[in-house]
């Protein structure tokens, strides 16, 4: 494997980097990994943890170790990092990828960075809570993995990128920067603020009705459960594809006043309709798994 002789340099330790750092030591697929975050302390426990084998006290410390460097980083901060350690970083770069959950406003910013090495690369994988101490080097088992190629990017990049997926556990999806947005913007963006919303409207309710809080159980707990995860996450994801999550809120509204301006009839037909869907997405995914096995 090109990888196994490869040093990783993750930049930020939370969930998803954390994650990836102690899944690619603990089962020795690469080198070696080297870490670095904004907080020393966070350096600190990924490596009693053995979650990474070299802990950095600077991004170009990190950024100079590395063979594949892997921005895990909020989407706020990938383009101020990027431009603090672009020098630092080897001459001989194999591969940069972010690991953010929007594609387009990042890849705009950092293609011009990075050129030939660059690349994005998003795991559909996560938890309820975000940090360090929720890291799981099994986070990524059977995920799909977006790899997403710019118009400078070195096929060998692309190539890596994929190989990267397997080593986690994953399974490759190539795509582009816009198809990618337009669909993680409805599975995974817009979810997050409808969930945010019933929290909040429920926290409405709340004043005008002590049963609220005494009525809620599974329906509530699940509709709700991505509104408890990072609030600037959230709020990254809506501003970088804004433009997708807008589209998508109003065709969702247009649905919702269907479905209250509908008969009983109507209503039932189309929530059957809803179900069936439902069925077929998750059906979809599940076959297309089994074909890339």
């Amino acid at each position: 494997m090109f990888l196994k002789n490869c040093t990783i340099s993750v930049f930020g330790l939370g969930l998803i980097g954390g994650s990836l750092a102690w899944k690619l030591r603990r089962d020795g697929l690469v080198q070696d990994v080297a870490g670095w975050s904004r907080n020393p302390e966070t350096v600190r426990r990924a490596m009693e943890a053995g979650m990474i084998g070299r802990g950095c006290v600077s991004a170009e410390e990190c950024a100079a170790l590395g063979d594949v460097l892997v921005l895990a980083v909020p989407i706020r901060s990938m383009e101020e990092v990027s431009l603090k350690i672009r020098s630092a970083a080897r001459p001989d770069v194999r591969a940069v990828f972010d690991l953010a959950s929007t594609k387009t406003d990042v890849g705009r910013k950092l293609a011009p960075i990075w050129g030939r090495c660059y690349a994005g690369f998003h795991p559909m994988a996560g938890k309820e809570r975000g940090g360090l101490e929720n890291a799981d080097p099994d986070l990524f088992s059977e995920a799909v993995c977006a790899v997403v190629p710019f118009e400078t990017t070195d096929p060998s990049v692309t190539a890596l990128a994929e190989e990267l997926a397997e080593a986690l556990g994953g399974r490759a999806l190539p795509t582009d920067a816009a198809v990618h947005d337009a669909a993680a913007g409805c599975v995974s963006h817009l979810p997050v603020l409808l969930a945010a919303s019933l929290a909040l409207l429920a926290g409405r309710e709340l004043e005008k009705n002590p049963l609220v809080p005494l009525l809620a159980a599974g329906g509530f707990r699940d509709t709700t459960r991505v509104a408890g995860g990072p609030p600037w996450l959230g709020a990254d994801m809506t501003v970088t594809n804004g433009e997708q999550v807008k589209r998508l809120a109003r065709e969702y509204k247009a649905i919702l006043d269907g479905l209250l301006g509908a008969t009983p009839g109507e209503l039932e037909a189309l929530l059957e309709q809803a179900s069936a869907v439902r069925e077929r997405m998750f059906a979809g995914k599940k076959r297309w798994a089994g074909e890339k096995r």
